[in-house]
């Protein structure tokens, strides 16, 4: 056997390996893309590669449903609905309908714990933006709203929105679904904690950290594996708080019923949603304000998912349809 041929042998042989190599590779490899937004972040894993068309569709996407439910953007639309004067019929998208329709439904099943309508509170307690609070509004609404029809709403007293604790979960479902679509179906998709995952990760579950609420960085203290679709969203107090000009310690999220941010900072409250991120976002939020006897009540009475974690002992406090981790 000659030189040349046993080179050529030896360059085939290497060619091989790095092909073998390289679809081990592949077999097991993901794919992350993330950015800025909605004052936090996003983040995609992936099995399945994500060309630059498909990640600038997602930005787009992301960047479509700020304009219409950022309370920060003063050319948003939600802007636009809480600058209008009452009793005015207002023009309201479809995205805007199904994002109200669901804050309204939760508000009646929750006996008004969860409520959109605390915009102008939230403001003048420092957690939203200033610069987009409208004249005269009062901290919550009693006389709320009605639908006109599907694409329009009227005021009936002078409150403003305030959709964070729904929108993010409808971004996450809309970016599922763009994903699916588009024939990726084994996927985490993350924005500021609202999750969703589909598929598998190479045929293993995807993993779901649970936060710690006694720690500020970053730990989990459980963890959800799963294959198949489940949307996730987790809430609490451990670390979005304040103090206020009056020196009281106060968060983010608030009572309704007398206008003061919650006392009970003690827990987190995880839910599982196999339905959509909005329904497993906005669950989250209600069943925070709740708090766990009430919350683990109304969740067993229709069927949520939820966990709550106590930060003493991290005691663990489980719904019924709980199933998803130890």
């Amino acid at each position: 056997m000659n030189r040349l041929t046993v080179s050529r042998l030896i360059a085939l042989s290497v060619g091989l390996i790095c092909i073998f190599f390289a679809y081990k590779y592949n077999k097991s490899a993901t794919y992350q893309i993330s950015g800025p937004i909605y004052g936090t972040y996003w983040q995609l894993v992936s099995t399945e590669y994500i060309p630059d068309s498909l990640k600038q569709s997602i930005e787009d996407e992301l960047a479509r449903i700020d304009l219409i439910a950022s309370n920060y953007k003063e050319s948003s639309e939600l802007s636009r609905i809480n600058a209008a004067p009452i009793d005015k019929e207002i023009s309201i998208s479809p995205d805007m309908h199904s994002l109200l329709t669901y804050a309204e439904k939760l508000h009646k099943l929750t006996n008004g714990f969860y409520d959109v309508t605390i915009g102008s509170l939230v403001i003048q307690e420092g957690f939203g933006p200033a610069t987009t609070m409208s004249q005269n509004t009062i901290p919550v609404s009693l006389k709320r709203f009605d639908f006109i029809s599907n694409n329009s709403i009227l005021k009936k007293d002078n409150f403003q929105f305030d959709l964070s604790s729904i929108a993010k979960g409808y971004a996450v479902d809309s970016i599922a679904e763009l994903l699916i679509d588009s024939n990726r179906n084994n996927f985490l998709i993350d924005i500021g904690g609202e999750i969703i995952v589909n598929g598998s990760k190479h045929g293993a579950p995807w993993i779901i950290g649970i936060q710690n609420p006694l720690i500020n960085q970053n730990q989990s203290i459980t963890e959800i594996l799963r294959t198949d679709f489940l949307a996730v969203a987790t809430s609490g107090e451990y670390r979005n708080k304040k103090i206020n000009d009056e020196g009281d310690l106060i968060s983010h999220s608030f009572l309704p019923i007398n206008e003061r941010s919650i006392l009970d900072q003690s827990y987190s409250v995880t839910v599982a949603s196999e339905e959509s991120s909005m329904n497993a976002d906005a669950w989250a939020t209600a069943l925070n304000v709740l708090g766990p006897e009430k919350g683990i009540n109304l969740a067993n009475d229709h069927a949520v998912a939820v966990m709550y974690i106590m930060a003493k002992d991290n005691i663990k406090i489980k719904s019924k349809s709980w199933n998803y981790s130890d």
